[in-house]
């Protein structure tokens, strides 16, 4: 399906779309995002703290404001492009199927999670995640409630967004989609920096899975759904059993 924004015979040549594509994914990757909700943070604030040390609101502030922020860019990228969300996958298409799916995928995740927590134990101890600093500062269920509507709003749809236009641009211009799995994938992990070295390395198996759901399904509603309900679980899990390290994606 060609989405390219000029006539066949006016198009740019390729090297100039590599650059644009580039430039698109250096706006989509939040750098952007993540330093304006940095700022708006500490405007609110008034003070040079470190995010964690603000406790669960500051946290889940900041993933929504960081969120709010890459939506903006995302939809003005899109639109430059004359391009629409339907056209990354957004849209009503056996979307039961793809929704079934995706909560399928979840228990995997937890799973995947505990066996990762299991390795690191036996093999990396020295790595091994004994807490989750960012679920660490949930004190009480009004925070839980926060957090999860943090992780729905700024996991589950902004991150699987996210992820779905910089898939698109390195299938298009950049070599394809599966460099562009494996390179996002591993910048998707190093995002997690926070949580460790246990918590990069789960980051990354999981932004493998969710782009693999998201490029055979050709919907966001798969991984969306597997990507909100994973976190959703692993939260409640941290609260009402105790540890765990709660969600890494």
């Amino acid at each position: 399906m060609d989405r390219r924004p000029f006539p066949v015979d006016l198009a740019p040549p390729p090297r100039v779309e590599r650059l644009r594509a580039l430039f698109e994914i250096l706006l989509a990757s939040g750098v952007v995002s993540g330093l304006l909700a940095g700022l708006v943070l500490r405007l609110v604030r008034g003070e040079r703290t470190d995010l964690l040390s603000g406790g669960a609101a500051a946290v889940a502030g900041y993933l929504l404001v960081e969120a709010g922020v890459l939506f903006v860019i995302l939809f003005a990228l899109l639109r430059a492009n004359r391009e629409r969300v339907r056209s990354l996958g957004a849209g009503w298409r056996r979307w039961k199927s793809n929704a079934l799916i995706g909560l399928a995928a979840a228990p995997l995740l937890l799973l995947g999670q505990q066996a990762t927590a299991h390795l690191f134990r036996v093999f990396l101890p020295g790595h091994c995640l004994e807490s989750n600093p960012l679920t660490d500062v949930i004190r009480t269920p009004a925070e839980l409630a926060l957090f999860i509507v943090a992780a729905l709003l700024a996991g589950g749809v902004k991150e699987e967004l996210q992820r779905a236009f910089i898939l698109d641009r390195f299938g298009r211009h950049l070599g394809g989609y599966g460099v562009g799995l494996l390179l996002w994938s591993l910048a998707f992990g190093a995002g997690h920096y926070l949580q460790g070295v246990q918590g990069m390395a789960l980051a990354t198996l999981f932004g493998l899975v969710f782009g693999l759901l998201y490029l055979t399904r050709g919907s966001l509603v798969a991984p969306m759904v597997a990507h909100g309900a994973y976190d959703t679980a692993a939260l409640l899990l941290y609260w009402f059993a105790g540890g765990g390290g709660g969600p890494s994606a």
